[in-house]
């Protein structure tokens, strides 16, 4: 049997797409394990939104080739979508599909190495796709926003809704392969049915809760604007269900850069959009992204971030130094900032997300959460790690297997970036 490994580097859409491939080589009689350490097949599901994604895709395929040349290494992905024809001079893999080619990748890889895909479909068992307990699904795909800073749209294209009924039979197939946490994914989740008819991402949360018995579901990001009184009371109506946390996107706490950016708030509207969520849930988690040394960035716009940060009381802050990408707006502006200035801001703005997570963590202690566990960390060690229902990250030590299951613990400390729980 032909064995394949798929890796899957940067954002949840790509981990989504990831798990189609899985299922199509597996249906096809592949075998598919990410813990292959000489594959037959290594694909690589690549990111490119930061030069920094570039380079770790370069190196994870300089890396299974040199392991094994006569591995077949294919590229897909947002690099290979945006960087197609350089990656091909560069012979760095084998193949190359951009994301609006994934759909001939099975077909080309067969005819490649000679194998006749069966007629029927094999069908997939339950666990077989179990690499993580949690499974993204894509609800939408794209973006019209067109952040100047942003390449997606590039190479994602333009936004389409995906139809609700062919979302809640995904995860209905996901449930019955072993998955018990879904995460909905798309470039513009908020946006979601705004070209099909009266849908939106409310409609579809509902439709989900009464049409699957996903035990967890949660969303995976949206922006400020996209807060809603009506979208928090279907949280609080499905509080059992739905995950108690939002990835709410800051990029910057500055007017001025966010009009640069192309973002549709303002920090008024954010702060708001913070505010409203923390009146009307109990213990809501808010994460979220900001870009250090945007062009023009000033040190008040820097102040401005710091100051959003402080006010926000986010669980987990992910940092980023703005990255130039050949084919947004942004490429193309002055004013940039000079790269000691970048790395000192980010340095103030990291000592400060430290600070912030560590309190948070320290804030939550002694209370109840529901956590849904990964593999333990080796197979010698009964220590487990998962995630809570605010995506906590947490780890206990049981001689139970506790695998797969979610269980309710205690917070008992705040240890690094993780806290350990006491199952009860």
């Amino acid at each position: 049997m032909i064995s394949v490994k798929i890796d899957t580097h940067g954002c949840k859409l790509n981990q989504a797409d990831s798990i189609q491939l899985y299922k199509k080589f597996i249906q096809n009689g592949f075998n598919v394990n990410s813990n292959l350490e000489n594959p037959d097949i290594y694909i690589l599901n690549s990111c490119t939104v930061t030069h920094v994604a570039d380079k770790k895709a370069r190196k994870a395929l300089r890396k299974i080739k040199k392991a094994n040349p006569s591995t077949l290494t294919v590229l897909t992905g947002c690099y290979a979508e945006r960087d197609k024809e350089n990656i091909i001079k560069s012979k760095i893999a084998d193949l190359v599909y951009g994301n609006f080619q994934k759909e001939d990748l099975i077909y080309d890889i067969s005819n490649q190495l000679g194998y006749q895909l069966p007629p029927i479909d094999n069908p997939i068992k339950p666990g077989s796709l179990l690499d993580r307990t949690r499974a993204s699904v894509k609800i939408q795909e794209g973006c019209n926003q067109i952040c100047a800073y942003c390449i997606v749209p590039k190479v994602r294209g333009r936004e389409k809704s995906i139809d609700k009924t062919m979302i809640v039979n995904e995860i209905n197939e996901l449930h019955e392969l072993g998955y018990k946490e879904i995460i909905l994914t798309g470039t513009q989740l908020g946006s979601y049915g705004f070209d099909l008819i009266n849908e939106n991402l409310e409609s579809l949360i509902k439709y989900i809760m009464t049409e699957t018995s996903i035990e967890r579901l949660r969303i995976s990001s949206i922006q400020a604007h996209e807060i809603s009184e009506k979208l928090l009371d279907i949280y609080k109506k499905y509080k059992n269900r739905i995950c108690n946390h939002f990835h709410l996107a800051l990029q910057s706490g500055s007017n001025n850069i966010l009009k640069l950016m192309r973002r549709k708030y303002d920090n008024d509207d954010y702060l708001k959009s913070v505010n409203l969520i923390k009146s009307k849930l109990t213990n809501p988690s808010i994460s979220t992204d900001v870009i250090v040394g945007f062009p023009g960035e000033t040190e008040k716009d820097f102040n401005d971030t710091l100051k959003i940060i402080k006010f926000s009381k986010f669980s987990k802050i992910h940092l980023f130094p703005y990255s130039d990408r050949p084919g947004t707006s942004s490429f193309y502006f002055k004013n940039k900032i000079k790269p000691e200035i970048k790395k000192e801001r980010m340095h103030i703005a990291l000592k400060l997300s430290n600070i912030e997570e560590t309190s948070y963590r320290k804030n939550v202690l002694n209370q109840k959460r529901n956590v849904l566990w990964e593999k333990p960390l080796n197979k010698s060690t009964t220590i487990f790690e998962g995630y809570s229902e605010d995506y906590l990250r947490i780890q206990t030590e049981s001689k139970d297997n506790l695998y797969n299951k979610i269980t309710s613990v205690i917070l008992q400390e705040s240890n690094n970036d993780y806290i350990i729980a006491k199952i009860l």
